[in-house]
């Protein structure tokens, strides 16, 4: 997703006004001023790949690719998903919280946490230039941060992102392709006030290294 050119993040608002889609404004606001969605939290190497990753052929970024669900299983329960929607945003965090990762500028409530035997977060690729046209990129909660938005993006809804490391592909098609199915991908989301049914928008996917199965059970949790 091609960035416009270096501003102001002040600008911003005035572009969203002439019309730019708001995913290329919310992530060339990030590029241009981390520190105010990681706060006190590092940015490594690796994040700062992320947020300047040319765009991979076979993504259709923007609203067609987003955060789907969260798949958890409790124990002594079956396994149940919830999708990630606008009205489900803070229960799912609040989930990924419970299940070991990492949220920087929220409180979340945390004390009565939910016994989690497993977790997974999936999020939905919409394709193109490939053999498939949809599949998952899956990760596990350790693997996921969430930053909250800064509130000059949206004082009611402000623009969050999140951080997904090492998501693999997990559905037919798309592990039927080699050069997608070998390689672990990060994915930066960013929530996009309330617009869409499914909020969290794919931004930004950067090949992370070569997949290793060895590193996953064959069970739901990994």
């Amino acid at each position: 997703m091609p960035a416009p050119a270096n501003v102001d993040p002040a600008v911003f608002p005035i572009l969203q006004g002439l019309g730019m889609p708001k995913p290329l404004i919310a992530r060339r606001w990030l590029q241009y001023k981390p520190e105010a969605w990681f706060r006190d939290s590092p940015v490594d190497d690796r994040d700062r790949a992320l947020l300047d990753a040319q765009d991979v052929p076979w993504v259709h970024y923007a609203k067609t690719s987003y955060l789907r669900k969260v798949y958890h299983m409790k124990q002594g329960e079956g396994f149940e998903s919830t999708d990630w929607m606008v009205e489900n945003d803070d229960a799912c965090k609040k989930m990924v919280a419970e299940g070991g990762g990492q949220l920087v500028g929220f409180d979340p409530d945390v004390s009565n946490p939910g016994q989690w035997k497993a977790m997974k977060i999936n999020v939905n690729i919409t394709a193109k230039n490939t053999s498939f046209d949809w599949g998952f990129l899956s990760t596990t909660p350790s693997k996921v941060r969430i930053f909250r938005g800064v509130a000059e993006s949206c004082l009611d809804h402000p623009w969050d992102a999140i951080i997904l490391r090492d998501c693999y592909a997990n559905t037919g098609g798309m592990q039927a392709v080699d050069s997608i199915s070998s390689r672990y991908w990060d994915i930066l989301v960013m929530k996009m006030c309330e617009d869409y049914d499914y909020p969290c928008v794919v931004v930004a996917v950067k090949d992370a290294g070569p997949y290793k199965p060895e590193n996953h059970r064959a069970c739901f949790c990994c």
